[in-house]
Order: structure tokens, then sequence, then C-alpha cells
């Protein structure tokens, strides 16, 4: 029997413990696709991500998990969508 997520917040207080509850929830395609992620330069890190049991994370009132991204962040996916749309490749 699987051993249930309970919800978790990363934080600096408990990276190390984060990464390793994400890496047995998520497995190598979730490392792998976060990988990518850093890579594309869309995420700088993990601050503020949630796991948790299916259907557990949501909180009164919210509808949806909007990421907190940097200034240079939200310029970088700007610049590419802008690319995009002029028909050019990132």
């Amino acid at each position: 029997m699987e051993k249930p997520i309970q919800p978790m917040a990363c934080g600096p207080e408990n990276v190390t413990t984060f990464r390793r509850a994400f890496r047995e929830a998520m497995g190598d395609e979730g490392q792998a696709l976060l990988r990518a992620l850093f890579d594309a330069g869309m995420v700088e890190g993990m601050r503020g991500v949630r796991i948790g049991p299916l259907g557990g994370l949501q909180r009164h009132g919210e509808a949806s998990v909007c990421p907190v991204l940097s200034d240079a962040a939200e310029a970088r996916l700007a610049d590419l969508r802008w690319h995009r749309e002029q028909g050019g490749k990132a």
C-alpha cells in the first residue's frame, strides 16, 4: 500500500525534505519536466510549490494555482510569446 502524500509547500526551511517528497510523488518523469522548465528559464526555483493528495491542495475560494514568477521570468515568457507570434522559433 502506498504511503499517502502529505500536503507540503516548499520553503527555505524544508527544501531537502520537499525535494525528496516531490521525487517520490512525481517520479523520473516529473523530475525531467521540472528540469526542462528550469533549463528553459520558465521557473527559477520551487519556493511556494505545493504537493499533496489529489484534490487536497485547493484552499477555500481558490479556483486554481498560479505560480508567482520574478520580473525576469515574466519578461522571458513575454519575449518568448512575442517571438513565437512573429513566426520565429525560440
